[in-house]
């Protein structure tokens, strides 16, 4: 004989497990699991990137020719009209931090690629800032600290602090890749090309590569 209560219940768990699967890809967690991301083949070079540890703050220079906006604005504007989203985490001391913008970003191709197929944010991973979005809310970890990393870049990195770290989004705010470390405007362009176009949703990492076609001068 059926017990319709225990039914009930079994659907109300269910229904409970769906809705927390469905609001952890919104922001944390929501990584894609395919194996040919970009970043499954970079060799990582530790050298060309700093890890929370450092302490040598450095004169930072913004890039001036991306239209970096905030999270909530990036978040807001994905939601009317959806693109990916571009995230830079950085830190004021970061040397590795401050070529990725100077070189990198600042490079013609490069920005004119992200302005016209992103939303870019530039995130500092320090800040003291509060970041809200929809119904999150993120603050730093320890406001007497100038160096105690922020929520926000603790999340959406998973713990991971190494800086720079270049995280990519889709269009439903579901990370798709983060890419640590200082990238040359010739490394860093296929792998825009290959997110801001959408052809890793159907061609692998290694086929694209290979048949990339650089813009750059």
């Amino acid at each position: 004989m059926f017990n319709w209560k225990d039914i009930s219940m079994a659907g109300i768990i269910i229904l409970a497990i769906v809705f927390y699967s469905l609001k952890k890809s919104t922001l944390q967690a929501s990584i894609n699991s395919q194996e040919n991301k970009a970043s499954n083949y970079i060799a990582v070079d530790e050298s060309t990137f700093s890890f929370a540890s450092e302490n040598t703050y450095t004169e930072f220079s913004e890039s001036k020719t991306i239209n970096w906006i905030s999270f909530n604005e990036a978040y807001l504007k994905c939601k009317k009209n959806p693109r990916p989203i571009l995230i830079d985490i950085y830190t004021t001391w970061c040397g590795p931090c401050k070529l990725m913008s100077s070189q990198t970003f600042n490079n013609p191709t490069i920005s004119k690629y992200i302005n016209d197929n992103f939303y870019a944010v530039k995130f500092d991973a320090e800040s003291k800032d509060t970041v809200k979005f929809d119904k999150y809310v993120f603050v730093s970890t320890d406001i007497t600290n100038a160096k105690a990393p922020h929520e926000f870049a603790k999340s959406i990195l998973d713990n991971q602090l190494a800086y720079p770290s270049i995280v990519f989004l889709n269009n439903q705010i579901q990370r798709l890749d983060i890419i640590k470390g200082f990238q040359l405007p010739v490394a860093f362009e296929p792998i825009l090309n290959y997110y801001g176009s959408g052809d890793y949703q159907k061609t692998k990492w290694e086929k694209f590569r290979k048949s990339f076609v650089s813009a750059l001068k």
